[in-house]
């Protein structure tokens, strides 16, 4: 399969020519110049048109062109993507244009574009022609998910940005926006071949039915709550009620809907109260009380040497595990082959015998000491289970008692406040009439069937192998790893990098460097050099574009480098022109930098189908390849640059 290459990136102006960049396929293709021509705008170019939410292009870009597009080419085969530049003040342009066939023509101007579209399907278009994704269905429909692998995914592994080139915290493009990253690191194991998109969007939806699930339980604890609670109000009304001789006794095994129906009778009832609260009742309670706090007290005590129990049986586990493991020597002697005689002057003697009966002897008791704690440790496990249920058991009657106590304290005073039973009846009668409106107004919610979600959840754990991802990530990132060493050894560092392996890590994501030598493991932070940074960037993108070639993951093979001479030559400000390096003694950083570019060019020419843009300030006039590979230069002197200067600016403006 061959990869996607750049094959020229346009500009339209206002009126006049096509302004085309052009880069060939499979090579190392460099654009070097003054600061300020534009260079940096290439990478917002093919951003732009890959579907970027917002228009990053400079605002001289913007005042003096109206569209910019992207050829790209595999074999023979040829797409042009389009899409109009929005003048400066609006954010982006939904507006594109998308074509596909052999000896596609460049537009000369807007309306020469074929395939007008919009952004949605400009970006599903890209997405079928790069084969990302595996859904059958609506490409809208399915792109409304999050987690779904979309073109906009693929840039981290194109782009290597100025944001990126030598950062200590930000590993990949994309990765420094919050909102971006978290996308970028769930599609991940998609373009790493782990898993399809079909697997990937059923353990999203996993994650949220089981979200969902949580949710939904935590409900039905709170509205049980509530129910006890009301349920608890009813049971204390009704036993007022009975203790005035209004309602029979309310049993503990009546429901809500049984209470509340016993309080409208006794509501709508008119009976003569009989009878006060007796002293009896609250001395039965008290009694309950204690018999309560005694079981709970002795189920405390329990549960406690339960637990030292488990603690002690847990240690002697251990302990006669250890003193199995050591007199397993002794099944190695042979211990029932032992002669009746010396060793040494081969003289009769039963020693030898007696001290081998005796080991066996230990043994043996060691094992059945092993096999009883093993047989008692579940037990006494289940035992503590079953003292915390019980604890909470009398908890929740204890409870059930005060109330009644405090309910018996609270009617007696109230009682004695009241002139006479009537008054008793009347003001209950109206506690209750109270209660049963304000019941009736509150909204009752009807428990939600779990068994559905439950059975949609086992599904689709059926479905997604969580244990075969694990496997297949861990070697993907074994293998980046190993590309990613291979291409770091051949790149410039200094100390503790010198020598060093990398560890790439797809979770973070994030790489770690294997100190040669020592071993130590050190993260980005711990490097602390702007060169040891780009080292590892670079081998990075490189390793990660192997393993897509290996892989045939559906990303393009191209690699865009802003500035790999950053960390050189710090000295060279915005105001200055290209760094022309020739014929002069060189110093130890120019030597670096010679290293990498020999490091692009022998790592393009060992792949097949990656294509490189380094983006340069620095020019290598000495070096034959790099004068080859350079496709513009946009010097001071030459007064070339991206978007000529001359070009009208937009009537929109």
């Amino acid at each position: 399969m061959t990869r996607w290459n750049i094959a020229t990136i346009f500009f339209l102006p206002v009126s006049g020519q096509r302004r085309d960049v052009e880069l060939k396929p499979g090579v190392v293709n460099i654009i070097t110049g003054a600061s300020g021509t534009g260079k940096s705008t290439l990478i917002k170019a093919i951003d732009y048109c890959l579907g970027s939410s917002k228009c990053e292009l400079p605002a001289h870009v913007r005042r003096r062109s109206m569209a910019v597009g992207v050829k790209w080419t595999s074999g023979d085969a040829e797409i042009v993507i389009g899409r109009i530049i929005p003048p400066v003040g609006q954010a982006t342009s939904t507006r594109m244009f998308t074509s596909s066939g052999r000896n596609l023509p460049l537009p000369a101007t807007v309306d020469d574009f074929d395939g007008a579209t919009t952004l949605e399907a400009a970006k599903a278009f890209i997405e079928r022609v790069f084969g990302i994704g595996d859904l059958i269905g609506d490409p809208d429909t399915a792109a409304g998910g999050r987690g779904r692998a979309t073109v906009r995914h693929v840039t981290p592994y194109l782009f290597v940005t100025k944001e990126v080139i030598y950062s200590e915290s930000v590993l990949l493009h994309g990765l420094e926006k919050a909102d971006k990253a978290r996308d970028i690191v769930a599609t991940m194991p998609y373009f790493l071949r782990v898993t399809d998109e079909s697997s990937a969007m059923d353990e999203r939806r996993l994650r949220q039915l089981q979200r969902a699930l949580e949710k939904e339980e935590a409900r039905e604890r709170t509205r049980a709550a509530a129910d006890s609670a009301l349920k608890q109000r009813a049971t204390s009304l009704l036993t007022e009620a009975h203790r005035i001789g209004i309602a029979p006794t309310p049993s503990e095994e009546d429901s809500e809907a049984e209470l509340l129906a016993q309080l409208k009778t006794v509501s709508d009832t008119q009976l003569e109260a009989n009878a006060y609260p007796t002293e009896d009742e609250l001395g039965a309670l008290h009694e309950r009380r204690r018999e309560i706090l005694a079981a709970l007290g002795a189920a405390r005590r329990q549960s406690q040497a339960t637990r030292t129990a488990i603690r002690e049986a847990t240690g002697f586990e251990g302990a006669v595990t250890r003193q199995r493991e050591k007199l397993m020597l002794a099944e190695h002697l042979h211990l029932r082959d032992i002669a009746a005689v010396c060793p040494v002057c081969e003289a009769p003697s039963e020693r030898g015998r007696e001290t081998a009966k005796a080991l066996q002897a230990t043994l043996t008791k060691v094992r059945a000491e092993s096999v009883a704690v093993e047989r008692v440790k579940p037990k006494l496990v289940e035992h503590d289970r079953a003292l915390d249920e019980e604890i909470g058991r009398l908890n929740s009657e204890l409870r059930r008692v005060d109330d009644q106590i405090q309910t018996w304290l609270r009617q007696t005073e109230e009682t004695r406040r009241l002139a006479d039973l009537a008054q008793l009846r009347a003001h209950l009668l109206g506690r209750i009439s109270f209660f049963l409106e304000a019941s009736a107004d509150e909204p009752r919610q009807r428990s939600r069937d779990l068994s559905v979600l439950r059975a949609e959840i086992a599904e689709l754990e059926a479905r997604v192998d969580r244990e075969a991802k694990e496997i297949k990530l861990r070697r993907a990132e074994a293998k980046i790893s190993q590309f990613a060493s291979e291409a770091f050894s051949e790149l410039p560092t200094v100390a503790p990098c010198i020598g060093s392996e990398l560890d790439f890590s797809s979770r973070q994501p994030e790489v770690t460097v294997i100190e040669s030598g020592s071993g130590a493991v050190l993260r980005m932070s711990d490097v602390g050099s702007d060169q040891n940074y780009l080292a590892v960037h670079i081998a990075l993108s490189f390793a990660l574009q192997r393993y897509f070639e290996a892989a045939k993951a559906p990303v393009p093979g191209l690699l865009v480098l802003d500035q790999i001479s950053r960390p050189y030559f710090p000295a060279s400000g915005e105001d200055e022109d290209e760094a022309e390096i020739k014929g002069r003694e060189e110093d130890e950083d120019v030597q670096a930098m010679r290293k990498h570019i020999d490091f692009l060019f022998a790592e393009t020419a060992r792949r097949s189908g990656l294509q490189v843009l380094l983006i340069e300030h620095a020019y290598f006039a000495d070096d034959r390849r790099y004068v080859a590979a350079t496709r513009e230069r946009w010097t001071r002197a030459s007064g070339r640059a991206l978007i000529p200067l001359d070009w009208p600016t937009r009537r929109d403006e």
